[in-house]
């Protein structure tokens, strides 16, 4: 077996040995970080010097241009020294790589092992001054493994006090009366002291604003939405600048409502609200809230913007104003909870008096928001929509034939499907087997020492590409398998349902209609333009377009 020349014109082999020359390339890698200095001791200094010591007493000879020094974390392997030193190896350059520690290379156990593997299939030797004998012994690598482990449960430990200090050293500033970092409230300024903590500072300009908002809502009686389209028409600032779905400038009404509700304009600012909780599919990251109970929020004081009867008064208001929502309509409405929908912006359409006292339905999006979504018409009245769509409804459950043949159609539709389905999984199950035939095979011939390591794992790899494309196809199969089930659950439940109502549609009340609106789950949608309006849910849409076309 031949070995790769060495720029030196020694051979791997011989560089193997390398007290047979004084001559022998080698490479130095340190890294150092503010942490390590602080708790181990380290520098650079520290570290090249020992690792020339250990180099010149193995014989081996480091160029100054082979000394190569990171001041990067140890979690990543993205480091622009250590990325030329590996090239350096994987040219084969040198003989020798020589570190400090272990976790000067990487703090991460995988990343050690990785870099291991890689500087052994180069014939680099890794040589590190804490673990002076390099002999590849079961000791040898036991020690080098529980090493990383260490190193990334230390690296682990001191990220767990670091998050754990941070939310102290908040809660600390709190309590000591200073504001936090983030987001300010709308009408103040964040003023950072020369030492630690801030305070906020009331913002003439915004403050004015705050206040006018109080105003509008008590005063003039304007609802969120008429404010936000005031402010928005006055082009005053929003608080972001921009918010979401909306331009800039653009105020919008949940704006408003959690102006009106913040107690911080009061003069007094709560923190310490929330709390992080570890996450249901990822329970190593804290990625849900919990609200506090308010004994054990954190007051800070901050200056007052609106004094406390003007903020009671609003909030007085505000729960008026969602009893009256709740309050019995004037008219009774077919359509609620979304059911009628304007076909301009998508938004559900809710009842509405118009200036008669006729009954109807409006898109209650703002007006100054038509820069989204422009709208021509925005009501229509409940007696030109309503008894088209129910006329619809009833029309359509009165013929049972129609209905019958065309869920018929989607029972031999889903037939033709399962079929298909059925092909494609004994496909894929097939691939399935044979990538474990094939891996059974690289196996055997890598014991067998027809291919060395290098080439099983590459085989190895290509396996588990063929073996993941495969379950993920039988995984898509499921879901398609699972939506040809539900079909037929739904059709059966459909055509009973049918049957049962259909003697008495005649003589369904108001509720009842909307009971089978709701178990029919049908959702009708609106638009000035349309001739009528578009009918959708648990019937076939072709049902309603065959009734809707019988009907002209």
């Amino acid at each position: 077996m031949s070995h790769p020349i060495l720029p030196n014109g020694t051979t791997a082999k011989q560089a193997a040995t390398p007290h047979h020359s004084s001559l022998v390339p080698a490479a130095i890698y340190a890294r150092v970080s503010t942490a390590d200095q602080a708790d181990k001791g380290y520098s650079l200094p520290t570290q090249i010097d020992a690792c020339q010591a250990l180099a010149r007493q193995e014989g081996y000879t480091v160029p100054e241009s082979h000394v190569f020094v990171d001041d990067y974390t140890g979690t990543s392997l993205n480091r622009p020294e250590f990325t030329q030193l590996r090239d350096l190896v994987r040219q084969r350059l040198v003989q020798a790589v020589f570190v400090h520690d272990l976790d000067r290379l990487s703090r991460k156990l995988a990343h050690q092992l990785l870099l291991s593997e890689e500087f052994e299939q180069a014939g680099v030797a890794l040589r590190i001054v804490t673990m002076p004998d390099g002999a590849k012994t079961p000791e040898a690598q036991l020690l080098s493994n529980v090493r990383g482990i260490i190193a990334e449960y230390e690296r682990a430990k001191i990220l767990d006090k670091i998050l754990e200090r941070t939310a102290r050293g908040r809660r600390g500033r709190a309590q000591a009366g200073h504001v936090p970092y983030g987001r300010r409230p709308y009408g103040y300024r964040y003023i950072k002291h020369a030492g630690k903590g801030a305070h906020y500072e009331i913002d003439p300009d915004e403050a004015t604003v705050v206040q006018r908002i109080f105003r509008l809502y008590l005063d003039a009686g304007l609802a969120s939405e008429r404010i936000a389209e005031r402010l928005t028409k006055e082009r005053i600032p929003t608080p972001l600048g921009t918010q979401r779905g909306f331009p800039a400038g653009v105020w919008h009404p949940a704006t408003i409502s959690y102006i009106l509700r913040n107690e911080t304009y009061l003069g007094t600012m709560y923190d310490n609200k929330k709390q992080r909780l570890p996450g249901k599919s990822n329970p190593d990251k804290k990625t849900r809230w919990r609200r506090l109970p308010r004994e054990e929020w954190i007051a800070i004081a901050v200056p007052a913007i609106t004094d406390s009867a003007t903020f009671e008064a609003a909030q007085v208001r505000r729960v008026e104003q969602r009893q009256k929502s709740r309050r019995n309509r004037k008219h009774d409405y077919l359509f609620i909870n979304g059911r009628l929908r304007c076909g301009q912006c998508g938004r559900a359409m809710g009842g509405s008096l118009n200036s008669k006292g006729k009954a109807g339905y409006r898109c209650f999006r703002p007006i100054f928001h038509d820069c989204v979504a422009p709208h021509f018409r925005r009501s229509v009245q409940a007696t030109a929509i309503e008894p088209v769509v129910w006329d619809a409804v009833e029309r359509a459950l009165n013929k049972p034939t129609l209905i019958a043949e065309e869920l018929e159609r989607r029972r031999d539709g889903a037939s033709t499907q399962q079929a298909d389905l059925d092909r494609e999984r004994q496909q894929y199950t097939r691939q399935l087997a044979q990538c474990d035939k094939d891996l059974k095979r690289w196996e055997a011939a890598y014991l067998g020492e027809v291919i060395d390591l290098a080439d099983f794992k590459a085989k190895k790899a290509e396996v588990d590409v063929r073996r993941a494309s495969a379950e993920q196809e039988l995984a898509r199969l499921d879901e398609q398998q699972w939506v040809i089930k539900q079909t037929a659950l739904e059709a059966a439940s459909l055509m009973d349902y049918c049957a049962r109502v259909r003697a008495q549609l005649r003589h369904f009340t108001l509720d009842e209609k909307r009971q089978v609106l709701d178990a029919l789950n049908i959702t009708a949608t609106w638009h000035p333009d349309w001739p009528k309006p578009k009918i959708e849910g648990g019937l076939p849409p072709e049902i309603f377009a065959i009734v809707s076309n019988s009907s002209k």
